[in-house]
């Protein structure tokens, strides 16, 4: 077998089945027609690529299930809660037989369970040899005109010992509409005594009337195109005349689209634009009225004219993410000698340096737009993500016997591709939480006045430059006492004492701490939500819970765009440089010395304008000497997180820079006040503050407040 096509079709079948079981969930809510035949062309799909890539036992196995999913369009069947699980069973066994997992013990037992499974669901006879119907168009592109497609195919002599059947991807490009010219090139085919078995001798030049869109026709040549000779044209215009495609994209009229699609003719459209009336009505109400389109037509030539217009022809490529990886550590290294090009130019004479700091410029500006460019490759949707979590819930909620909905806003957010692949378990974590503690059964739910279904909903959104993440529930909140409770039991809190929310929930993301009375199988061991705050500040992000008794709760996940670069403000104390994120930074001042007070328990504090927040001295924090001794003499930079504001005391601010992030083993600091270090251009490495940590540490020292 060709590895480079299993490797092709391994990387497809994975998304292909991330994608579906998703879908699936959501038929289950309500049947969908272009929902349906999205999931069908994903078993379709897999169907035909996996028989391609050698793996004939998931293309059998997935015959049986787009039978049933194709019953499922036509209308004869429904869906219903059983025959769902019977499609996430079958596709899940799918993935078992493509990629294995840690359960394979029954595997042939399991596979004939969902075979059998399936076949009871087949109500019809099964399609006969050779007849082959052609597939519905999806959604309103059904009774709409045709597109004609011409493919010139030539494969390669020694395609059989790859494993490729040529006749059967034709079939499948047959199999798509109806066949309008077809011709054999037989040219190379040579005589019976030199003809050998296995190698293929023959072409074909097919022309097919279709309803079928162009990725689906190109997705029946897509792992013979690369290395084969596979030419694939519309020529619709030979056919139902009018515009080309090119044409098309150019008119966008209403009218010039019916004449392309084959649902009026030229002479009709010239006969409705020549009426007196029609400047003051609209052509589509005029067509409809003279009787030459329905309005499912003219509806579809509006949906049509708007796709044409938003549309934007792409080329995609496949690339490793490690390669993604490389590049991104080169531009660092060309930020840095950049760094180190700036500092020289500091040092040569006026003129000198005026010429090179100009170049510099002109330099930054291509080097920040290369950062972008590159970043955007790496920002992709969070939207696959969100999905994954439907069937959990949808599992999760029938095992615990409760009635839960579950909403996804803000899908298209977009998050650096390393950020998404580390919070997939906090998610998971904090949804499991919901659907164990936070949502109540729908007796209870009845008996308190709300709706029998519960809502679990999970929303993206940017904002000042980071990610928020916020997964909510309806349910009923978290119960303060028994935080409190439990706190004291622990040790954590005195009998009596008051504290402020944040504190108090913050017990909830300490190892051990739990108020489930009980443990289960899914939860109350106070296990999760310290792998939940663990892992979401090893982003470099915090964590904020907001809730009401009876209403619900939301836990807030504030996350950075990206991971590997930010804009940073240079600052020294003493000897050191250190690195504040921009972001955090709210202001620069210098104190007057009556701004300045000491408070017991409390430590400094800085006055800023009408209220005192306190006062950070790095060279206490990290044991180093400081130039300036007194605030008021010093620079203070006054930094915000969710955790609240302080005021970093520095000697000196060195400017705003981009800076590229070195992340630092456990074994060189263990502290939260630091979340990475850069190197400079002079070649010195700064350590880069992260100030959520920051914070947090001090509070730990009983340097803030935490009340406050």
């Amino acid at each position: 077998m060709n590895v480079d096509i299993e490797s092709v079709f391994l990387n497809e079948a994975q998304e292909i089945l991330s994608d579906v079981e998703s879908d699936l969930v959501l038929l289950e809510q309500g049947v969908d027609a272009d929902l349906l035949n999205r999931i069908f062309r994903y078993a379709h799909t897999l169907k035909g690529s996996s028989a391609i890539a050698g793996f004939m036992d998931v293309s059998e196995f997935m015959h049986g299930l787009e039978s049933v999913l194709n019953q499922l369009r036509s209308g004869t069947l429904q869906v219903d809660g059983r025959l769902t699980d019977m499609l996430l069973g079958s596709f899940d066994q799918v993935k078992l037989m493509l990629f294995g997992g840690t359960d394979d013990s029954g595997g042939d037992a399991k596979k004939r369970y969902y075979v059998d499974g399936l076949k009871e669901y087949i109500v019809t006879e099964a399609e006969k040899p050779g007849e082959k119907p052609e597939e519905e168009p999806e959604g309103e592109m059904k009774d709409i005109g045709y597109r004609y497609y011409r493919v010139r195919a030539r494969f390669r002599e020694d395609i059989f010992e790859r494993g490729i059947d040529p006749l059967s991807i034709m079939d499948d490009f047959v199999s798509l509409g109806s066949v309008v010219e077809m011709e054999v090139d037989d040219a190379k085919l040579p005589g019976l005594a030199d003809l050998d078995p296995e190698k293929c001798y023959i072409g074909w030049d097919v022309t097919l009337k279709t309803k079928s869109p162009r990725e689906k026709i190109d997705g029946v040549f897509l792992f013979v195109k690369d290395d084969n000779e596979i030419i694939l044209e519309d020529v619709s215009s030979r056919y139902i005349g009018g515009n080309d495609e090119e044409k098309q994209v150019e008119d966008k009229k209403i009218g010039e689209i019916l004449v392309l699609k084959g649902i009026i003719t030229r002479k009709d459209l010239e006969e409705v634009l020549a009426l007196q009336d029609i400047k003051n009505r609209k052509i589509g109400d005029v067509i409809v009225e003279k009787g030459y389109a329905t309005e499912k037509e003219i509806h579809y030539a509006l949906r049509e004219q708007e796709r044409i217009r938003t549309r934007i022809e792409t080329e995609t490529v496949r690339v490793d993410t490690k390669k993604l990886d490389g590049l991104l550590n080169l531009l660092g290294e060309i930020v840095i000698g950049q760094s180190a090009i700036v500092r020289i130019a500091d040092q040569l004479p006026e003129e000198q340096g005026y010429v090179l700091k100009n170049a510099l410029y002109a330099l930054d500006r291509t080097t920040r737009q290369f950062q972008d460019q590159i970043m955007s490759i790496r920002m992709i949707p969070i939207g696959p993500t969100f999905s994954q979590f439907r069937r959990f819930v949808r599992d999760t909620a029938r095992n615990l016997g409760k009635e839960i909905k579950f909403e996804i806003f803000g899908e298209e957010t977009e998050l650096d591709k390393t950020v998404i692949e580390k919070i997939s378990d906090p998610l998971k974590h904090m949804i499991r939480n919901a659907v164990d503690h936070g949502i109540e059964d729908a007796a209870e739910r009845e008996r308190t006045g709300k709706e029998r279904e519960g809502h679990i909903r999970l929303n993206a959104y940017h904002q000042e430059g980071n990610v928020f993440i916020e997964i909510s529930d309806d349910g009923r909140g978290i119960e303060r006492d028994k935080i409190r409770d439990k706190a004291v039991s622990r040790g954590l809190l005195k009998p009596g004492e008051e504290t402020a929310d944040d504190r108090l929930f913050s017990f909830l993301f300490i190892p051990g701490f739990t108020t489930a009375d009980e443990a289960c199988d899914l939860s109350g061991r106070g296990v999760g939500m310290d792998v939940v705050k663990t892992n979401i500040e090893a982003l470099r992000g915090s964590v904020e819970i907001e809730t009401v008794p009876d209403r619900g709760t939301t836990f807030r996940l504030k996350l950075p765009l990206t991971l590997a670069i930010i804009e940073g403000m240079l600052v020294r104390s003493g000897k050191n440089v250190y690195i504040i994120p921009l972001l955090s930074i709210v202001e620069c001042l210098q104190p007057k010395k009556e701004d300045i007070e000491t408070i017991e328990g409390k430590g400094e504090l800085v006055r800023v304008r009408d209220s005192y927040i306190s006062l950070v001295r790095l060279s206490d924090l990290f044991g180093i000497r400081a130039e300036c001794t007194n605030p008021w003499e010093s620079l203070v930079v006054i930094v915000e997180s969710v955790g609240g504001m302080a005021g970093i005391m520095v000697d000196e601010l060195m400017g705003q820079q981009q800076i590229v992030i070195k992340s630092l083993s456990g074994h060189i600091s263990d502290t939260r006040a630091i979340s990475g270090a850069a190197i400079l251009g002079d070649g010195r490495v700064a350590l880069i503050l992260d100030i959520h940590g920051l914070i947090g540490e001090m509070a730990k020292k009983r340097w803030i407040d935490e009340n406050n």
